[in-house]
């Protein structure tokens, strides 16, 4: 390419590149100025990553034996295999994956703003969308301080962007049957990194349906089959048990939903006991059996932590933060732009959403369909604020959508859409705040 070409290039993408670029900086710089040591489970994948590749197998614990091994508890495995790979080849170097990290980050913004400019073919506006979306992950302070962890997050909204991304390009080109295959690896894949994914995976088989792709339903489906074997007949071969997807999520079950509860990630003494105790057959055996014995005895309480949880997965009072390598001042002003970018996101994400769901165009109806399926695991397990980033992509295409839109309104501070979405997330934020003052003071505490 020669420099004329290159100055077009750079004239036609420059604020593209400089989101991507910044963001990538970012990470790289947030990473390598905390160095935040692996702690909890991190560590777990840590260990299991350099068990991997000294062929030690998916092991977490070498000191005990097999069937207690929490391993296969673990999310994953393909972040684990993945910090496996880059110990092998870089050495046992948590350098060389933030770095990965940093760029899998910038490639998850890139993905968000092809996706969005595929969604908004028809307008005109559709870069500006695009654009938008990709500075709002791209810059947004948890996705940052999470690709400067070694957690599963930043690889896994990887896969889910990159699945978001060929879904809509398969709605385009249903007859590319390389699209369909790799449509179907990168599902598989993005699966394996967190199975919650799997319920997003019903929506494309209603395309398929929808389109009467039989043969192309086939063959997704295949492919998906064959990207879960090695992992199922590993597990099958090792526990006994078909576990396509680990033993990881029953024990959430239990522990966000037990009489006294309140519906987020807090174990009691009973469960700390009981998981130290046993194996991973009976916990996951456990923690069925007492979910539905919850079930059984206290339905309104079920539907109590239900509705609390959806609460608390959509208030702007949950901002990331709280973490062990931060303290002072630092730690309050990440929480504090942390929970800026909340309100930007679910505000405008929810205003686009609303927006979207008006203009009733087929393609808005399936984005709609993903962010409604998206959170509904968290509503009947467990609420933690990083759980909530499945749908982060999702609500910046919306929140992306919408601002650009109201950008070309005469009135745009009049618009009932924007008060609506305003009225509705602060008053379920309001709700949080009364519901949990006293966690809130007790955090605040820190600072003050």
């Amino acid at each position: 390419m020669n420099k004329e070409k290159w100055l077009l290039f750079w004239r036609q993408n420059r604020i593209l590149i400089l989101i991507l670029v910044g963001s990538f900086i970012l990470s790289l710089a947030y990473s390598f100025y905390f160095k935040i040591p692996p702690a909890v489970d991190a560590r777990a994948y840590d260990n299991i990553a350099q068990n991997l590749a000294n062929g030690n197998g998916y092991r977490e614990n070498l000191d005990t034996d097999l069937v207690h091994d929490f391993a296969i508890a673990r999310v994953g495995p393909l972040y684990e295999y993945f910090l496996a790979g880059v110990y092998k080849i870089f050495g046992h170097s948590y350098g060389a994956v933030w770095t990965i990290q940093a760029v899998l980050h910038a490639l998850t913004a890139w993905l968000i703003y092809l996706a969005s400019i595929l969604i908004f073919a028809a307008s005109q506006q559709r870069r500006a969308i695009g654009l938008m979306a990709a500075a709002i992950i791209g810059f947004y302070p948890d996705l940052i301080e999470i690709s400067a962890m070694l957690m599963t997050e930043t690889l896994y909204l990887f896969f889910i962007c990159l699945f978001f991304y060929l879904f809509f390009r398969f709605f385009y080109e249903p007859k590319n049957w390389l699209l369909v295959f790799l449509f179907g690896l990168v599902s598989g894949l993005a699966v394996l990194a967190r199975p919650p994914v799997l319920f997003l995976l019903p929506v494309a088989y209603f395309l398929f349906f929808r389109k009467k792709l039989l043969s192309q339903a086939i063959i997704f489906s295949i492919v998906l089959f064959l990207v879960f074997t090695p992992w199922t007949v590993r597990n099958y071969l090792t526990y006994g048990e078909i576990m396509p997807f680990g033993a990881a999520g029953n024990f959430n079950f239990w522990i966000g939903n037990y009489h006294g509860g309140n519906g987020e990630q807090e174990p009691t003494e009973e469960h700390i006991q009981f998981s130290a105790k046993y194996g991973v057959r009976e916990i996951n055996g456990e923690s069925m059996r007492q979910f539905k014995l919850f079930l059984s005895d206290y339905p309104a309480e079920f539907l109590k932590l239900t509705a609390l949880r959806v609460n608390k997965y959509f208030s702007i009072i949950r901002p990331m933060g709280f973490w062990f390598y931060q303290t002072g001042w630092s730690q309050f002003l990440f929480i504090f732009s942390s929970a800026m970018a909340s309100i930007i996101l679910f505000v405008f994400g929810l205003a686009g959403a609303i927006k979207s769901f008006l203009a009733r165009e087929e393609k808005f109806y399936y984005l709609l369909a993903f962010a409604a399926i998206a959170p509904l695991i968290i509503f009947i397990t467990v609420v933690e604020t990083r759980y909530r980033f499945q749908i982060y992509p999702l609500l910046a295409i919306f929140a992306g959508y919408f601002v650009v839109s109201l950008k070309y309104e005469a009135r745009r501070w009049t618009n009932k859409i924007l008060w609506l979405s305003i009225t509705l997330i602060f008053t379920n934020g309001l709700i949080d705040l009364l519901l949990s003052s006293a966690k809130l003071k007790e955090r605040l505490g820190l600072f003050f």
